[in-house]
C-alpha cells in the first residue's frame, strides 16, 4: 500500500479554503434540530453578560452615594442613603441574574452537547457501515475511529467557543463601547478602536498559527494505524508500526 507523505496530506488539507464555512454550516444545520435548547443557552448567556455589563454602572452610583453621604447636610444624607439602597438593590438583582443565567447556560449546553455528540457518532458510523467491503479492506479501523471521535469532541469545543465565549465576548466589546460612549464619548471611541484591534489580532493569530497546527494534526491522523513494510531487493529491512516513528523518519 502506498503511504501518503505528510506534505501531501498538508497540501490536500490546504486545498479546502472554505473548511470553516462548511463546518459552521454543518453545525448550524444540527443546531436547528435543537433550536429551543440553543436559543435558551444564547439567551441565558446574553442576560448574564448584560447583567455583568451594568454592574459597574450601579457600583459607580453606590460610590457617588457614599461620597454624597460625607456631606454635613441632613437632606443630602437622606438622598445619599436612598440612592445607596437603590444601587445595592440593583447590584443584588444583577448578581442574581448573572449567576442564574450562567448556571442555566452551563446546564443547557451540557444537554445540547451530549445530544449532538451522540447523534454525530451514530450518523458517522452509520455512514461508514454503508461503505463497500473493498473500502473497509483498504482503510484502517483505527484511523476511522480516531476521526469520528475527534469530530465528536470538536462539537463540544465548538459549542463552548461559539455560545459561551464568542457570543458574550462580542456583546461585551460592543456593549462596553456603547456604554462608555454614552457617558464619555472620547473613552467610548478609544475602547471601540481597541476592540477592533483585538478582533483583528485574534483573527490573524487564528489563521496563521492555530489553523496550520490543526492541519498538521489532521494530517497526522491520516497516518494512524499504518503498518508500513519497507523492502529493498526483495528483502524486508524496515517496518514502521508506530505513526510517530513514521512521521519522524519522514520529517528527517
Amino acid at each position: 500500500m502506498a503511504v501518503p507523505h505528510l506534505s501531501e496530506c498538508l497540501m490536500k488539507a490546504s486545498r479546502s479554503n472554505h473548511a470553516m464555512r462548511d463546518v459552521l454550516t454543518f453545525l448550524f444545520r444540527h443546531w436547528r434540530r435543537e433550536a429551543w435548547l440553543v436559543a435558551g443557552v444564547a439567551a441565558a448567556m446574553l442576560a448574564a453578560t448584560v447583567a455583568d455589563l451594568f454592574m459597574p454602572l450601579f457600583a459607580g452610583r453606590l460610590v457617588d452615594a457614599v461620597a454624597m453621604h460625607a456631606t454635613h447636610a441632613q437632606h443630602a444624607r437622606l438622598q445619599a442613603l436612598h440612592a445607596a439602597l437603590w444601587a445595592l438593590g440593583g447590584m443584588a438583582a444583577l448578581g442574581i441574574v448573572l449567576v442564574a443565567g450562567r448556571y442555566y447556560a452551563l446546564v443547557a449546553i451540557i444537554h445540547l452537547t451530549l445530544r449532538l455528540m451522540s447523534r454525530f457518532a451514530r450518523d458517522a458510523f452509520w455512514r461508514v457501515q454503508r461503505f463497500s467491503t473493498d473500502w473497509h479492506a483498504n482503510n484502517f479501523a483505527g484511523s476511522i475511529v480516531r476521526r469520528v471521535t475527534r469530530g465528536m469532541w470538536a462539537v463540544d469545543m465548538m459549542d463552548d467557543t461559539l455560545l459561551l465565549a464568542l457570543l458574550p465576548a462580542l456583546l461585551v466589546l460592543i456593549g462596553s463601547s456603547v456604554l462608555l460612549g454614552w457617558h464619555w464619548p472620547a473613552m467610548g471611541a478609544v475602547v471601540g478602536a481597541g476592540a477592533v484591534l483585538y478582533v483583528a489580532l485574534s483573527v490573524a493569530l487564528s489563521l496563521y498559527y492555530v489553523a496550520p497546527a490543526a492541519r498538521l494534526s489532521n494530517a497526522q491522523d491520516t497516518l494512524v494505524g499504518l503498518a508500513v513494510h519497507v523492502y529493498q531487493g526483495g528483502q524486508q529491512f524496515a517496518e514502521f508500526a508506530n505513526p510517530s516513528t513514521l512521521l519522524r523518519e519522514k520529517l528527517e
